[in-house]
């Protein structure tokens, strides 16, 4: 049977369908059919409905879109520009992007994007969401069993209530192969307000760690209360103890160095999502092993830190409750490491010294500079390449 004249049959057959006025009578109708054309029955009756409307697609019918074309371009470029945050994330941040991007939007456009729900954002950007699947390497290797007398274990009863219990962990930059000397990302988060600091060093000795260390706990714009490091060997030394311990004379403090449980991961969560979103989303998982590479991760986290501290909102868990076999968590509304500052209780010389720091800062100038770093990365790494070919 020819397209054309199933087209006629399917034509007849629907108008005996409509005609037909019992269920049983349609119902063989439709058997007639399948059994002619060796059809399935849904769609022989999706034959019956084009021949009846006079057209071969289907209308379906339902509510119309709510947000323009314009409003779903812009929401586009919003999702770029904010570096692909998930819908909670670019729900907080469409003012502040819109505020430092300058987009020339209209009244209408404007008010599309602020209504915009979460659940909306996530079905229309849904098409360009990408999963990444990765291989994962770990590089920890337990320090001296009399560090780990002598350092306490993290208390996980005490929940932090303000600013300063810090959490810190290192990302080995070793590409496929862990042999020789390569480098190594340290992230430092605050576990009350997110804030978080990263520096990368040639390998993860105690003299290479310390001063990192000793760098980002200066460069907080709070005081450090305690900090929480895994089993690590770099971190469970003389060196590093002997820093903590001199900081906390300087500064009166109860000695503020603990260490995570043998075999929990989990202790340290806040520095583990930070090792992602911070570290392996600017630098991937390719081998560095050069100095003058470190030097430039340094630079790009320097302008990477501020666009995550200042811009980037993050989730904060409110409640945790197990109810049967499941935990049901409830998170606040997403804010940056800069609001949660704001709204906490240090002293208000550090808040203005933020405040004058983000004034000063511009969205779109931060990502540029961040590119044009990553791209000179990429150019010194492919240089340094190609030397180690030649030789």
């Amino acid at each position: 049977m020819s397209e054309y004249s199933r087209k006629e049959y399917f034509r007849v057959l629907a108008e005996r369908y409509r005609s037909e006025g019992t269920k049983k009578g349609r119902s063989q109708i439709i058997d007639e059919a399948c059994k002619n054309t060796g059809l399935h029955r849904k769609s022989v009756i999706r034959a019956f409905w084009r021949s009846i409307v006079g057209h071969d697609k289907i209308v379906r019918v339902g509510r119309p879109r709510k947000f323009s074309e314009g409003a779903i371009f812009a929401l586009k470029r919003l999702y770029r520009e904010s570096d692909y945050q998930c819908s909670g994330k670019l729900h907080s941040m469409i003012p502040i992007l819109i505020e430092q991007l300058n987009l020339q939007l209209s009244k209408e456009v404007l008010i599309e994007l602020k209504s915009i729900s979460q659940a909306s954002i996530d079905r229309y950007l849904k098409k360009y969401r990408k999963l990444q699947s990765v291989k994962k390497r770990t590089f920890t290797r337990k320090g001296s069993r009399v560090f780990r007398r002598m350092i306490p274990l993290k208390s996980l009863s005490n929940i932090a209530q303000s600013p300063g219990v810090m959490e810190a962990d290192t990302v080995g930059h070793c590409g496929e192969s862990a042999a020789g000397e390569f480098a190594f990302s340290l992230t430092m988060t605050d576990e009350f307000t997110g804030w978080t600091r990263n520096g990368a060093m040639v390998n993860k000795s105690a003299i290479r760690v310390q001063p990192v260390i000793e760098r980002l706990v200066n460069e907080l714009p709070f005081d450090l209360s305690l900090i929480n490091f895994d089993n690590g060997s770099e971190f469970l030394n003389h060196v590093v103890h002997g820093y903590f311990v001199g900081y906390a004379k300087r500064k009166g403090f109860p000695f503020p160095m603990t260490r995570s449980r043998s075999y929990h991961k989990n202790d340290n969560p806040r520095a583990e999502q930070k090792n992602w979103t911070h570290v392996r989303q600017l630098f991937g998982y390719d081998r560095i092993d050069d100095i003058r590479l470190v030097d430039l991760m340094n630079e790009i986290y320097e302008v990477q830190n501020l666009i995550q501290n200042f811009f980037i909102p993050q989730y904060k868990l409110k409640s945790k409750v197990r109810v049967g076999a499941k935990i049901k968590k409830k998170y606040d509304k997403p804010k940056t490491p800069y609001q949660r500052l704001l709204e906490s209780t240090i002293p208000e010389e550090n808040k203005q010294k933020l405040r004058d720091q983000y004034a000063s800062l511009n969205y779109s100038d931060l990502k540029r500079k961040r590119e044009e770093l990553l791209n000179a990365f990429i150019k010194l790494q492919e240089k340094i390449k190609l030397e180690k070919r030649a030789l």
